[in-house]
């Protein structure tokens, strides 16, 4: 495995980890509120929603794991989603009972027995499986077995591929990165922020001397640094979480293993982050150097033998890197045979190639190589020249061979280079004398072989069948390629008449090719089946004017084109099966000519017919919704003039007069000069998913309803003390208002005061009416201001008999929002209830903060804060979760309708806990419609 391969599959490793600390917290929710470990059908224990199988569930390829019986103990995402079941359903499953076909199913159960048993340690098989709704689907099963530090088979892993899909880049290198996790000789090991491992892989699992089950949850520095260093880590570890220091991207130090060994460590370290940026770990790859230590001595010592030994000898020795790019060590007779400086080679590696003679260089490189690819086969050992700074030079003589390490990767190149020069000028003064002999003997022969052997290996290496005729049909010559092209019967010979030999179907389009040729002096050629072994071929005749009086005739396979021609009109037709199936069909807008081509699917979406539908621009654009064809006409302007996609839904009118949603996708295509020629596109029917949408829409207004309703009946004696407290007032100023007539008096403020009561008593009357009414949502513009004092006057009642001290904070008096105002007022409503309620049991200082403050440029913030005992942490994460609650007799629908009716605006509503106590919610809304 090379270097970048392995730095990429690491990082792909460290990619997937890190979603472990992401999603641990969500999955220690959930085993909270899921039952305990049960026995499944098998007796065997089913798998347990707290186990860390997130690394799997990040996967994009289909995995689940079994035990060592078949039965699926956890299946993730992909795999729930190509067998149609959801992920619960499929646990506690015999594997086998996927299988559609029985046969196949036995073959599934055998290949499980043998892997369960540790024959085999994986297995590739080819099923087909069977989806909860019916369907079949092919996949391709890559079985493996999973072991502990012992080698033992402790479960089976399963990875499907799905055969019609191309298996993509991004799931290859998922899987080569488990494979690198599980097989790789360093220790990866991640630390969360508590300093707990949570993740080690099996070579960690043997440095450290215990089993993965043992290490994980433990403290990293209690456990397993000894106590000399100790603390000192720590308190780095500590401050690194803490973003005080900057992480040591390597370092070593002692480590102590479960058996209390103490081992030298290097380490390789790296932050984890999540989403937000906050750190939650650290990932660390450990290498353990402490026999690498105890080396280093030992080859100290033999460095300055072999020193002694090269600097006495009358050869030179090197010592350089694998792709000869750095010299680690020549011998001080480099000095006398290159005529330079040993330090000059340290300092440019290349310069002891720059003095070898260009016509020795590359020779010499090629032999270098063959070594270092592990091939000895040359007996001879290459000899070279060398070029002196003063024209002179020597002949050398270079034996090299390779150094393996452990993984027999070529790590040094090692030689002995000897001084040949006067050797080879004696061999060179008799090699003169001879080539100087057979010098015109080759040159003279040379010369009429090559221009023979040129126009025989011309005609004969072609690949096609050639053939050489008279106009009359005698062939004059031929390369004997293929004569299975042409012929039927009979031999391919000099002299035979070519009619003869051809087939019946094939012989009229020769000869009529042939004789027109000969007149025409043109080129023609045509196409042909042929049934040759058993096998429909195509041949192709090209038949051309040659010599006077002669004919060339070439003949080609054209199978795989024709063939391929086939097949390409067979993937049309699926392609516009599948369009059909999907209600997506595809489209080319051509601006040149301004005409437009559709599939068959588009055709079908818009209710016309391909023969009588005129497909223009104009013609499209009146079977759209006439108050939607300014919006297509601003898009395509978009698109052209800003080079942007283009997405979009409209309304379109099919002939018989009914309205379907339309989603519609453009792009730009330019020509080789970067002109735009055309736009083309897909288009998709999604009146369905807008019905859905608009019923969606209804049942939310009714449960904002019903809501609303309940919240009424909470507050039943608050709004009756509203009233009564006015209704009473208004009776003695009458009573009042009787006598001082009857005194002659004036009763004008009394008046005033009746007229008063009169107004507050109906705004209580109308705030009723508007929260009872049952009404779509309405998105308008108001002051949440407004709304906030109206909510709080509903509950006055409620607010005095608690003694709860409302504070009502703003940073401008004017804060308009856009959204629905009745459905806003009932989450305010839902917010400030369960704030009361919280506060109810507290003995002192009860207090509701409401803060109104800008959230950017175009939101606003409603902080709701008060001083409860606050929200419990195992409760926090399913807060918006319906029918959950911590309320005696509670619904649990509060929130959850809140947040529904919150996002249904624009907005989103969250909850942040307070530093001291209490709980704290914040409700964003836009100040303004999201398309202004």
């Amino acid at each position: 495995m090379s270097h970048a391969k392995t730095s990429e599959l690491l990082d792909e490793v460290t990619r997937l980890r890190r979603r472990v600390g992401e999603l641990e917290q969500k999955h220690r929710r959930i085993d909270a509120a899921e039952t305990p470990v049960t026995k499944g059908p098998v007796g065997v224990t089913s798998y347990q929603t707290g186990r860390d199988h997130s690394l799997l569930d990040a996967l994009p390829c289909a995995v689940c794991e079994c035990d060592l019986s078949g039965t699926i103990l956890f299946a993730n995402t992909t795999f729930a989603e190509l067998h149609g079941y959801p992920q619960v359903e499929l646990t506690g499953r015999y594997y086998a009972d996927l299988v559609a076909d029985e046969r196949d199913r036995a073959a599934c159960r055998a290949a499980l027995e043998q892997l369960g048993a540790g024959k085999i340690s994986s297995h590739t098989q080819e099923l087909v499986h069977c989806r909860q709704d019916g369907k079949r689907v092919s996949v391709e099963v890559k079985w493996q077995c999973q072991r502990d530090a012992s080698d033992a088979v402790t479960g089976l892993l399963a990875v499907v591929n799905e055969v019609s899909k191309t298996v993509t880049g991004g799931e290859q290198e998922i899987d080569l990165a488990g494979q690198y996790f599980r097989l790789v000789r360093e220790m990866i090991l991640v630390i969360d922020a508590e300093q707990k491992i949570t993740l080690i892989n099996p070579h960690g699992c043997r440095l450290l001397e215990a089993e993965e089950s043992v290490i994980l949850g433990m403290n990293w520095f209690d456990h397993f640094l000894p106590v000399s260093n100790r603390e000192e880590v720590r308190t780095l570890f500590d401050q690194l979480m803490h973003g005080e220091n900057r992480p040591v991207e390597f370092f070593e130090n002692d480590i102590q293993t479960a058996t209390g060994k103490v081992k030298r460590v290097a380490w390789h370290n790296s932050i984890l982050r999540d989403d937000t940026d906050n750190i939650i770990g650290v990932l660390s790859v450990g290498i353990d150097i402490t026999e690498r230590l105890e080396d280093q001595q030992a080859l100290r010592e033999s460095r300055q033998i072999f020193q002694q030994i090269s600097e006495h000898v009358n050869e030179l020795l090197w010592v350089s890197s694998a792709d000869l790019q750095k010299v680690y060590y020549v011998s001080p007779k480099y000095e006398d045979f290159w005529g330079q400086p040993c330090q000059s080679i340290y300092d440019d590696p290349h310069l002891w190639m720059e003095r070898i003679h260009p016509d020795d260089r590359e020779r010499l490189l090629q032999s270098m190589n063959r070594k270092i690819q592990g091939d000895f086969s040359e007996t001879e050992f290459p000899q070279f020249r060398v070029v002196h700074p003063d024209g002179s030079f020597r002949w050398l003589e270079a034996r090299s061979f390779p150094v393996y390490n452990e993984q027999q990767e070529v790590t040094r190149m090692v030689g002995i280079i000897e001084d040949i020069t006067q050797r080879k000028q004696d061999e060179d003064a008799i090699l003169r004398e001879n080539e100087e002999l057979e010098a015109r003997v080759r040159r003279r022969t040379a010369e009429l072989a090559r221009k023979t052997a040129q126009l025989k290996a011309l005609f004969q290496g072609l690949p096609d069948l050639v053939l050489v005729v008279d106009r009359r049909g005698e062939i004059i010559n031929f390369n004997n390629r293929h004569p299975e092209y042409v012929l039927s019967d009979g031999d391919l010979t000099s002299g035979n008449k070519l009619w003869d030999l051809l087939p019946e179907e094939i012989r009229l389009p020769f000869t009529e090719a042939i004789q027109r040729v000969h007149i025409d002096r043109r080129r023609e050629s045509f196409d042909y089946p042929l049934i040759i072994k058993g096998q429909q071929r195509w041949c192709r005749a090209r038949v051309q004017p040659y010599l006077q009086d002669e004919i060339l005739i070439i003949v080609e396979d054209i199978s795989e084109q024709k063939f391929a021609e086939i097949e390409l009109n067979r993937t049309h037709e699926k392609l516009s099966e599948a369009q059909r199936q999907a209600h997506i069909g595809s489209w080319e807008w051509n601006l040149i000519d301004d005409t437009l081509w559709w599939s068959d699917e588009v055709f079908r979406i818009f209710g016309v017919n391909p023969d009588s539908f005129a497909l223009t621009y104009p013609a499209f654009l009146a079977t759209v919704h006439p108050e939607d064809r300014a919006l297509i006409d601003r898009s395509v302007a978009q698109t052209l003039e800003y080079d942007l996609p283009c997405s979009i839904e409209h309304r379109i009118i099919l002939p018989d007069g009914a309205i379907r949603y339309v989603h519609e996708r453009g792009f730009l295509k330019r020509n080789a000069a970067g002109e735009v020629v055309s736009m083309h596109g897909s288009a998709q029917d999604v009146t369905e998913r807008y019905e859905t949408a608009h019923k969606t829409q209804e049942y939310r207004d009714s449960l904002a309803h019903a809501s609303r309703l309940a919240v009424m009946g909470e507050l039943t004696a608050g709004i009756s003390h509203e009233l009564n407290q006015p209704l009473t007032a208004i009776a003695n100023y009458s009573s009042a208002m009787k006598t001082r007539i009857e005194q002659g008096q004036d009763v004008s403020d009394l008046v005033q005061r009746i007229e008063a009561l009169s107004h507050r008593s109906g705004d209580i009357v109308r705030r009723l009416k508007s929260m009872a009414e049952k009404r779509p949502q309405e998105l308008m513009r108001f002051n949440i201001l407004d709304s906030i004092r109206s909510t709080l006057q509903l509950i006055e009642y409620e607010l005095r008999q608690k003694q709860i001290d409302v504070q009502l904070v703003s940073e401008s008096r004017m804060s308009v929002v856009y959204a629905d105002r009745v459905q806003i007022e009932q989450v305010l409503s839902n917010l400030f209830l369960n704030a009361m309620d919280a506060m109810s049991e507290i003995p002192v200082s009860r207090k509701l903060t409401i803060e109104v403050a800008p959230a950017g440029e175009f939101m606003v913030r409603v902080t709701v804060s008060d001083t409860g005992p606050g929200v419990p942490d195992e409760f926090v994460g399913q807060l918006f979760t319906p029918f959950t609650t911590t309320k005696e007799g509670g619904l649990g629908i509060g929130l959850s309708l809140s947040r529904s009716l919150v996002e249904a605006s624009g907005g989103k509503i969250c909850f942040s806990s307070k530093s001291d106590s209490g709980a704290s919610f914040d409700v964003f809304l836009p100040c303004r419609k999201m398309d202004e």
